[in-house]
């Protein structure tokens, strides 16, 4: 009797079947991976912007205040000018000057302490020989006390200075040494920035996001040591994005001829204006709040519009009681200044002030 031969393998369409499985599959779990790998991201920049609050906290304990707002040039950083009540539309002047009122370049400056002698009072003068006085002082982390204005004498106007740069300030080279107050995980958690020849801090052409160069950069292996140490350093989160610091804000004083000053200025008397908050940068405010803890602040974001004077007021009382935070953008890397949260239809959000939720994964950490 003839045996009948059986026939092995897949036909056409069970092969199809089967990619088609393994095709779901790989996308469940490119999908799954991703997420992973974001929440991992979210909770590892969450971590630092901890961090940088806590050593905040230690940095006024040791000196007397919160750090200075700088700007990406480390000089002072100069304040939105107080509107004149005749000037129209003071308060939304105001409010909307206030929101680039922060710094990406005094977390560093402050924390970690990276200057040299001639900038805060420690480290290594460029160029200096072993045989100079300053060369034992290494690691160079660390600064002598920023003195009265927090920029180190610069804008001092007994000492000759009086602008709040890099240039005009004069440490002291004795007394205590203060800091670092972070720990510095690894090489990218901080990075420098470059400038154009118009002094504005180059930008992804993409993003629009600031750059950040890190050692082995070619555009940083193209300078010399003192030049690229010259850069200013930012610390970043983990999608590489410099954090923002923001400090409650000091207007500027009644008294237009005053002198510049880091640390502290007199709110001007006035009946229209309340005293400033953190509530005052849109972008801190959470995108929802949590059951009975929202409230009204100060002054309302542009949500019905740049040139209304009406908006959303929802803030939190963390915000209105904070004296300064630290700010990331998160996983999108995108955000508006202006408004609270994004809702379908307001008026001026298209265009460049369209946010599509980007402030929904805003990352921030309010201190003390």
């Amino acid at each position: 009797m003839k045996c009948r031969a059986t026939k092995l393998g897949f036909t056409l369409i069970e092969l199809l079947i089967t990619i088609s499985l393994i095709v779901v599959l790989v996308s469940i779990l490119t999908i799954a991976l991703g997420a992973a790998r974001t929440a991992a991201q979210v909770a590892e920049t969450q971590s630092r912007l901890s961090a940088l609050k806590q050593a905040t906290v230690r940095f006024k304990e040791d000196v007397g205040y919160y750090p200075a707002v700088l700007d990406t040039n480390r000089n002072l950083a100069t304040l939105p000018a107080f509107p004149s009540p005749t000037s129209g539309t003071p308060q939304q002047m105001y409010r909307y000057q206030a929101q680039d009122w922060y710094s990406i370049t005094s977390p560093a400056e402050y924390l970690i302490g990276y200057g040299n002698q001639a900038q805060d009072g420690y480290g290594r003068i460029p160029g200096s020989q072993p045989n100079d006085p300053d060369y034992i002082e290494m690691p160079r982390f660390g600064f002598r006390h920023p003195g009265m204005d927090g920029v180190w004498r610069a804008t001092d106007v007994f000492a000759g200075a009086g602008a709040g740069s890099v240039i005009d300030r004069s440490p002291s080279t004795r007394g205590m040494l203060f800091g670092p107050y972070l720990e510095v995980e690894n090489e990218q958690m901080f990075g420098r920035i470059m400038h154009d020849t118009n002094g504005e801090p180059l930008r992804d052409p993409v993003t629009r996001n600031i750059k950040v160069f890190y050692p082995g950069d070619p555009e940083l292996a193209a300078l010399t040591i003192a030049e690229q140490q010259a850069l200013p350093m930012v610390i970043v989160d983990t999608w590489g994005n410099p954090i923002r610091y923001y400090r409650a804000m000091y207007p500027n004083p009644a008294d237009p001829t005053l002198p510049l000053s880091g640390i502290a200025r007199t709110f001007p008397q006035s009946n229209s204006y309340d005293r400033p908050t953190l509530s005052d940068y849109f972008v801190l405010r959470p995108s929802e709040f949590e059951s009975n803890k929202a409230l009204d602040g100060t002054l309302p974001d542009f949500r019905e519009g740049l040139g209304q004077a009406n908006g959303d007021r929802s803030t939190t009382f963390e915000l209105q009681a904070g004296q300064f935070a630290f700010f990331s953008a998160g996983p999108d890397q995108q955000m508006n200044a202006f408004i609270r949260s994004d809702a379908f239809g307001l008026p001026d959000n298209d265009g460049e002030y369209a946010t599509d939720e980007s402030n929904k994964d805003n990352l921030v950490e309010v201190g003390p």
